[in-house]
């Protein structure tokens, strides 16, 4: 079987003035509505309807507490909950149960644990066997529709999710099926790239939420057998998934369903179709957002959730799905090209499973703000033609904390180092050695040529030697080494929100920065939330706060020393810190202030609730003393033995040592408003 496509298909074919949405508001607004559908259960009848319903897919028997059991596992609940065991135990004993309901449950029992998945077996099973391959798709229970124009696209994209969830759990589901499913797709989709309920390729107009379900469901074949389809067949399901994408940017609503059922069950396969495609925004506005803020504005009112149990339960599994953290970010020349290797799909993938818990992945284009680049931990590049002329943008991202990973062989590994020493001017390329973070953190690999831009405090790019074709094989070595440098640069775990809130600083008062004949001048973006002035500490006579920083013993000159004593002594707090904190360059400046100044440092008891620490700080056990203060005449000198300036980035990084972003910026306030 193979796919067949009508000619005539192929032949054609964020900013707002409103106050963004943040993670707490939204982990607000999913406790509330898993707190409200948790009060809703009923031990007899879980969550079905009392008196029975017509809505679309509630007056199925089983329909509302299958997504609502799916909802809040997703959520996080347990599967021992009392409410959600009782609810799995009555979806189980359903004989018959409607599409709707079988594919529900089939993706229930793909999140059970291992011991749980005889029901999984059994439900795939069954809704292979319910699938009518003619029309591509299953009737609302055991008898298929024997025409394509008779099938419900809906019941396409639940079977659909239920087929690839089941596939991801190590259950087989054969060719044909996923063959049948790409036909009746394709051979739907309308001149413009839309789809209709209609379900002809000239019947009906075009909506969003029909739409998005014949996305979901290319792109479910295209995650499960892109690798498998011949060239000119895979080509064809990436055209149509790239017109899907342009009508949706052309066309679609994200806070408003035009056409088909309720705002949120459109907003669910929004999120799916959104999330599988790397996107941020559909029709120029943030996806999430504008979801998120509906989402709130009608279920969460002032005490409690309220809506229809269905509608809270897709409300709770747009919000909890995706809230997911970034994993990565790739630079592409445009979203709406689709990428035939997958390849940071599979990365996002390949840490998601390592890790044991969900990431997604975002595609990033030169027009974008370097915020939204900043939304993952690093940027990952495979496409050459997708650095702009003008490298200043990515110098900037550097600046701001950003970490650039480079993939390509031969050639491209050679244009790929040229362009990381043009954005990296001052810097020396060094080919890492096996203990290098990127090829021992987790997997220890051998043999990978891997080139690195280190400042002396993180690394800032690095190129690796492999083709991303390499990535097909889970046990690559390339594979390994992203996983390393995924979790290594989320600090091996701490990964961000997708709308997380930037770090908020209150003082209005100026910080100085010294210059001086050491590396001063390292990390000083994340200093600019406050008003800030660099002068050679020479010339600086103030009662404001200092900052001197370096990285080496070497730099902590007797010079220096008595500099920052006569600063301090003008009424000023002089904070001296060690940069990325691998070196003793504070450390030093105090055992010669101590010596030479007869100075005396002690612990301050003022700093002993700054307790957040770096990711590498924890892994690898070392300890962050507390700041010691030393008076002097009407000033203060404190040392700080580790980072500050780094964690101010609010970007995590590996091998960087000290506080974390939150307590430094507390550290500096205090010192601000002394």
């Amino acid at each position: 079987m193979s796919i067949v496509l009508l000619s005539a298909v192929l032949s054609t074919a964020c900013a707002t003035g409103t106050n963004k949405i943040y993670d707490e508001e939204i982990k607000h607004a999913i406790t509330m509505i898993t707190t409200e559908l948790a009060s809703r259960h009923d031990e007899v009848i879980c969550w079905e309807p009392k008196n029975g319903s017509g809505g679309w897919l509630t007056k199925y028997y089983g329909g509302t507490t299958a997504l609502t059991t799916l909802a809040l596992v997703s959520a996080g609940q347990s599967i021992n909950n009392p409410a959600v065991r009782t609810s799995l135990q009555f979806l189980e004993e359903i004989g018959t149960p409607s599409t709707y309901v079988l594919a529900t449950r089939t993706s229930i029992w793909a999140m059970m644990p291992e011991r749980c998945k005889k029901n999984l077996k059994k439900d795939t099973k069954l809704i292979i066997e319910t699938m009518g391959l003619r029309a591509g798709s299953w009737g609302n229970y055991a008898h298929p529709p024997s025409t394509r124009s008779s099938a419900s696209p809906l019941n396409r994209e639940f079977g659909m999710i239920a087929l690839r969830e089941a596939e991801r759990n190590g259950e087989r589901v054969p060719k044909k099926c996923w063959i049948a499913l790409a036909n009746a797709t394709l051979l739907t989709q309308q001149r413009n790239g839309g789809w209709s309920y209609e379900q002809g390729s000239s019947r009906g107009k075009a909506t969003s939420n029909m739409t998005v379900a014949a996305l979901n469901c290319l792109l479910g074949v295209d995650e499960m057998q892109g690798d498998k389809l011949s060239k000119n067949d895979a080509a064809r399901v990436h055209h149509s998934i790239e017109q899907a994408i342009a009508w949706l940017n052309k066309y679609a609503k994200t806070s408003k369903n035009v056409g088909g059922t309720t705002l949120m069950s459109y907003l669910y396969g929004l999120e799916r179709a959104a999330m599988s495609c790397g996107l941020s925004e559909i029709n120029n506005r943030n996806w999430f957002q504008d979801g998120a803020r509906a989402v709130i504005e009608t279920h969460c009112g002032v005490r409690k959730a309220k809506g229809s149990t269905v509608n809270l339960a897709f409300a709770l599994l747009f919000l909890s799905r995706g809230r997911i953290p970034i994993a990565l970010c790739e630079l592409a020349t445009d979203k709406g090209i689709v990428d035939p290797i997958r390849t940071s799909e599979k990365i996002a993938a390949r840490v998601s499973r390592h890790i044991e818990r969900t990431l997604t992945w975002q595609l990033v284009t030169n027009d974008d703000h370097i915020e939204t680049w900043l939304s993952a931990p690093y940027l990952f590049i495979q496409n050459i033609n997708a650095i702009p002329k003008d490298k200043s943008k990515l110098q900037q991202y550097l600046d701001s904390g950003g970490l650039i990973v480079m993939l390509g062989s031969k050639k491209d590994f050679k244009t790929f180092s040229s362009i990381a020493s043009t954005i990296c001017p001052n810097i020396e390329p060094k080919k890492i050695s096996p203990s290098h973070w990127s090829l021992s953190l987790i997997n220890k690999i051998r043999s990978v040529n891997i080139s690195a831009w280190h400042d002396g405090v993180r690394d800032r790019v690095l190129v690796i030697r492999e083709s991303p074709n390499m990535l097909k094989s889970l046990k690559s070595k390339v594979s390994q080494v992203l996983v390393n440098i995924s979790c290594g640069v989320a600090e091996l775990g701490r990964w961000k929100p997708r709308v997380e809130k930037p770090l908020s600083t209150q003082s209005k008062k100026t910080l100085f920065v010294a210059e001086h004949d050491g590396n001063w001048a390292l990390e000083l973006h994340g200093l600019h939330r406050w008003k800030v002035k660099t002068k050679p500490i020479e010339e600086i006579s103030t009662n404001n706060l200092v900052l001197v920083g370096g990285l080496h013993e070497h730099e902590a000159t007797e010079n220096l020393a008595e500099q920052i004593v006569r600063v301090a002594s003008s009424g000023a707090t002089v904070l001296v810190e060690s940069i990325g904190g691998q070196h003793n360059f504070a450390a030093k400046l105090q055992e010669l202030m101590e010596k030479n100044q007869n100075l005396t440092f002690n612990t301050d008891i003022q700093f002993q609730h700054l307790i957040g620490q770096r990711g590498w700080t924890i892994f690898s056990r070392t300890p962050t003393d507390p700041p010691t203060r030393a008076r002097v005449n009407g000033g203060d000198i404190v040392i700080v033995n580790f980072d500050i300036r780094n964690a101010l980035l609010h970007q995590t990084a590996w091998g960087v040592h000290g506080y974390d972003s939150k307590t430094a910026v507390q550290l500096i306030e205090m010192l601000l408003c002394d």
